[in-house]
């Protein structure tokens, strides 16, 4: 069973009596889910979208969650949802923070939930988001896979909307987000080095054999210096066949005169020993 209207239950063959069951909880006023789903943030953003006026939709991070964005580490899964208002006055409701949005936003919908569009997600995140938090999920939007938008797309629904809270956070966002990255950690490092004064890098740059022929994407690459800067996750750890995969790839691109600098999570909170290496790797290229 899925979340119902309590005024739609008797359609549904839903009693008045059995929407009092135990078994029943009520995620918000006139809806009722299974108590299987209490706690659970999915089952609480499609117990809301049973509720959304015509000019409402989940927004900021309950949005980002829906749509599988990119969201900054330490913020908790669950919590209140998110409900911005469109051309209207915000509905108050008991666990939901009500927001008032711009009437000329874009709207999508998801399993069949209303929710901001991913640009406008972001948009409305500047607010309570750090500058590092807004990049991660600025080049989440602007990946190499299936992106959402372009630069340029979010320059423009930036330009649309100028005076949002966290607009100098927008500005600074959009000058450090780069297309075509692969993971929230890539960025991060990417930003890092940057930062210490290292020039910047090609991101997931294509690496090629004497014949043509693709060995490797590498994560931030740096032609001149013949240098490849990657980030390892747990997975390259744990999964045998992943491990097996980058030793075969790393040997290859060793063969080729590349240097590869292999990164963890160890390594990226020992930011001194990284930076020597780097200083290494480029006086020596």
């Amino acid at each position: 069973m899925r979340a119902f209207v309590v005024g739609a239950g008797g359609a549904a063959g839903v009693t008045r009596g059995r929407t009092r069951s135990k078994d029943l909880i009520a995620p918000f006023r006139g809806v009722r889910a299974p108590r299987e789903q209490l706690g659970d943030a999915l089952s609480a953003r499609r117990a809301m979208g049973l509720l959304l006026g015509p000019q409402e939709a989940l927004s900021h991070l309950t949005a980002a969650r829906h749509l599988g964005m990119r969201t900054p580490q330490g913020h908790a899964v669950a919590g209140p949802v998110h409900v911005t208002t469109y051309g209207g006055r915000p509905v108050r409701r008991a666990g939901v923070v009500a927001h008032r949005g711009h009437a000329t936003c874009a709207r999508v919908e998801v399993d069949g939930v209303r929710l901001s569009h991913p640009t406008e997600t972001w948009l409305h995140l500047a607010a309570s988001l750090d500058l590092d938090d807004l990049v991660v999920m600025g080049d989440g939007l602007v990946r190499r896979r299936r992106p959402d938008t372009t630069p340029e797309g979010l320059r423009a629904a930036f330009a649309a909307h100028p005076r949002l809270v966290g607009a100098q956070r927008i500005r600074e966002a959009l000058e450090a987000i780069r297309p075509g990255t692969d993971s929230a950690r890539e960025t991060l490092l990417r930003l890092l080095i940057v930062r210490a004064g290292f020039p910047e890098p090609e991101i997931n740059g294509e690496i090629r054999d004497g014949r043509g022929v693709v060995v490797a994407h590498g994560d931030l690459v740096w032609r001149d210096a013949r240098l490849i800067v990657e980030y390892d996750g747990d997975h390259h750890r744990t999964d045998r066949e992943q491990w097996s995969i980058d030793i075969d790839r790393i040997g290859r691109l060793q063969a080729l005169g590349w240097t590869v600098i292999r990164v963890d999570a160890a390594l990226y909170a020992r930011s001194a020993v990284l930076f020597s290496r780097l200083r290494t790797a480029f006086s020596h290229p």
